[in-house]
């Protein structure tokens, strides 16, 4: 390593010898040297050996040194320090020659071109191995093509869509177009709506029949129907909700646990001609005999207008027999003579009324009731009915109850037009 001013000076031929060695030794050894050579000229390359095993090679411009490069002794490489570095033209015919440029960072302010279909690799960490996504053109195109990325984030769940030239933004998901759901040629097509991840992956799914005749579409309610309403078609495949059209309807649902009595009103109306009381797993407290009463205006009836009359058949492990009973002006009616308690119930009783919302004739109920006793000792039937001598007004409900105690049991109401 040397340096020289390169000024040969006028001298005998043993000095001018050396002198010229020097020179050819500074030119052989790119003028190196912990500092800029002494006479250095705007233009004039130098290696800056202050590091041994990485020095710097620098150009004087007459005024500063420009560092260019570090010459790294260890990895046997250049490391071109000047962040701006250009390069204009490159080329190379050698086979599988691959350009690496590291840095903390490199910009550009041109186009970067990838021919032939090749791909743009982005890989994983390198201590995970060498696998990568990969980014590459069509085989073909037709013209150009350049998508704009979003200036933001999107939020959860968005997706990128286009607006159809090349502006892709984050949206969230929405079918202005009818949805096509893909699915096995054998099994169906189906479009699954999944539970809460927290909870599962059950999902619940529409499908398709297996076979259809032609297309069919279901247009859905532009709205909400209202508690108990069903879906229902036009004909046509547009849905909608509305209320239950059958002429047996259950109206009220009532149930009672060491009550005083059952009442059900506000259901009698013109609407059903006729209306069934189901009384099912009744029993009371204590043994007592079933009554009922008729009710107008949300109260009882208690005046003394009932009569009532009935035929019950009872078998026991002692015996059978057959027992009758009629009542007349009575402040209630009886619907059973043989006493219930705990262990001795009516599992099913049907009331029927006739005409209840009728203001020109008598108010009738049918009884027909079947107890059982929880010992397996007695079983019973009871047919009868109970009239109210009262046609001035119609009636608004029932009330069933025992004679002494409280009841237990449920009442269900059902409307037949």
């Amino acid at each position: 390593m040397a340096q020289h001013d390169y000024n040969i000076a006028n001298q005998s031929f043993p000095s001018f010898r050396s002198d010229l060695n020097n020179a050819l030794s500074a030119i052989q050894t790119t003028n190196s040297g912990t500092s800029r050579p002494t006479g250095a000229v705007a233009g004039q390359i130098w290696l800056d050996t202050t590091s041994a095993t990485s020095p710097t090679l620098k150009f004087f411009d007459g005024a500063d040194d420009i560092s260019l490069a570090t010459i790294n002794y260890t990895a046997n490489t250049v490391d071109w320090l000047d962040s701006s570095v250009t390069i204009t033209g490159l080329s190379t015919s050698a086979t599988g020659t691959v350009l690496t440029l590291s840095d903390s960072a490199s910009t550009s302010s041109v186009n970067l071109i990838i021919d032939n279909q090749k791909e743009v690799r982005f890989r994983e960490t390198t201590a995970n191995g060498t696998n990568y996504i990969g980014l590459k053109a069509p085989a073909s195109l037709s013209a150009d093509l350049t998508f704009v990325l979003p200036s933001t984030d999107g939020t959860s769940g968005q997706f990128l869509k286009t607006d159809g030239a090349g502006n892709l933004s984050f949206a969230s998901l929405s079918f202005a177009t009818p949805l096509t759901v893909i699915g096995n040629s054998t099994a169906g097509s189906s479009i699954r709506l999944p539970e809460d991840t927290d909870n599962g992956s059950n999902y619940v799914a529409l499908k398709a029949p297996d076979s259809l005749s032609s297309d069919l579409t279901f247009t859905l309610p532009s709205a909400d129907g209202t508690s108990g309403q069903v879906l229902q078609t036009n004909g046509s495949g547009v849905l909608s909700f509305s209320s239950p059209s059958s002429d047996f309807v259950l109206l009220a649902t009532t149930t009672a646990s060491n009550a005083a009595s059952i009442s059900l009103d506000g259901y009698f109306s013109s609407t059903y001609r006729v209306y069934y009381l189901h009384v099912l797993d009744y029993y009371g407290s204590t043994s007592a005999n079933l009554y009922v009463r008729f009710r107008r205006s949300n109260s009882d009836i208690t005046t003394s207008n009932y009569t009532y009359a009935s035929a019950e058949a009872y078998r026991s492990v002692g015996g059978g027999g057959q027992d009758y009973f009629n009542g007349w002006n009575a402040a209630f009616g009886r619907l059973t003579y043989n006493g219930f308690s705990s262990t001795q119930g009516f599992s099913n009783t049907i009331l029927t009324f006739y005409n209840p919302s009728d203001s020109t004739s008598y108010k009738t109920c049918q009884v027909n009731s079947i107890s059982s006793v929880s010992t397996g000792d007695e079983i019973a039937n009871n047919n009868g009915f109970v009239q109210l001598r009262d046609n001035t007004n119609a009636l608004s409900g029932v009330t069933v109850y025992a004679s002494t105690g409280n009841i237990y049991g449920t009442l269900k109401l059902y409307g037949v037009k």
